[in-house]
């Protein structure tokens, strides 16, 4: 005999469900992000990494919009992007799930305003910011629906939200990234890259008006972004000449229509419809 519908997928057993499944994930991120806080504080040991990040950081953070008002980074990990945003002279503030991850960053950041929670519950005001900015957080939850839509609710207006997120055009990439994620410890099965149709599409049915999308990071990506898991640009002499070329080599690639398919970020800029 088949289920009832009107019991067996009730609008809140659905709820319930995805609450639940939300929750347990938040759960094993808060663990793999304390395992890793040590790893982040590697991965930005070293200059030629730190020149690859503050570049990344400057391409997101040209697209927030001028003049007055908050700036949140949102996943703000161990506060390496706010403390960029704060050196552009934006009053910035943080928000991560990882106690871990924060400690690190208060350690460094000790004047910056540092909050625990996660997008389904954000621990701010609705209407306060000007710009939401996330750098990889959207990929790490579950329910991508509700960390846009309530982004959306702490924008001022003409705010903006503008996420970096892995990119997955590329089918070589996407099969390496769920290889990746499947086979390493330092990844979670469940986290996912995001093909340029799709993630245009989640801000459409989320209420956003989609105003830009870029492509970023090639060579400097792979080889200087992330020293603790490709380490090879560690031992090589002049990495920072290395690390400069190959972003401008990224540059010029990423903006070119077909090749553009070989980056590994996407970044995409979006305005809520009110």
């Amino acid at each position: 005999m088949s289920p009832n519908p009107s019991t067996a997928d009730s609008p809140s057993e659905e709820r319930s469900s995805t609450e639940s499944a939300s929750a347990a994930n938040a759960a094993a991120q808060i663990e793999l992000h304390k395992k890793l806080a040590p790893r982040y504080q590697l991965r930005y040991a070293f200059e030629f990494s730190r020149m690859f990040e503050h570049d990344w950081h400057n391409e997101i953070l040209s697209h927030v919009p001028s003049g007055p008002g908050l700036v949140m980074d949102l996943g703000c990990g161990t506060g390496l992007f706010l403390a960029d945003i704060l050196a552009a002279g934006e009053a910035g503030v943080g928000v991560d799930i990882s106690h871990a991850m924060l400690s690190v960053g208060r350690s460094a950041l000790p004047d910056a305003m540092l909050l625990a929670g996660d997008a389904e519950h954000l621990p701010v005001s609705s209407g306060s910011f000007k710009a939401v900015v996330c750098k990889g957080s959207l990929h790490h939850v579950r329910n991508h629906e509700a960390f846009i839509e309530n982004s959306a609710k702490i924008l001022a207006d003409h705010g903006l939200l503008v996420m970096s997120e892995p990119c997955n055009d590329n089918p070589l990439i996407r099969f390496a990234r769920w290889m990746l994620y499947r086979n390493s410890e330092h990844f979670d099965e469940g986290d996912q890259g995001f093909c340029r149709r799709d993630l245009v599409a989640l801000y459409e049915s989320c209420g956003f008006e989609v105003t830009k999308v870029k492509k970023y990071g090639i060579l400097a990506y792979a080889l200087c972004g992330f020293p603790d898991h490709i380490g090879i640009m560690r031992y090589v002499p002049g990495n920072k000449l290395f690390t400069k070329l190959f972003i401008g080599i990224d540059r010029v690639v990423c903006a070119i229509p077909g090749l553009s398919m070989l980056a590994f970020q996407l970044i995409v800029v979006g305005k809520p419809k009110r």
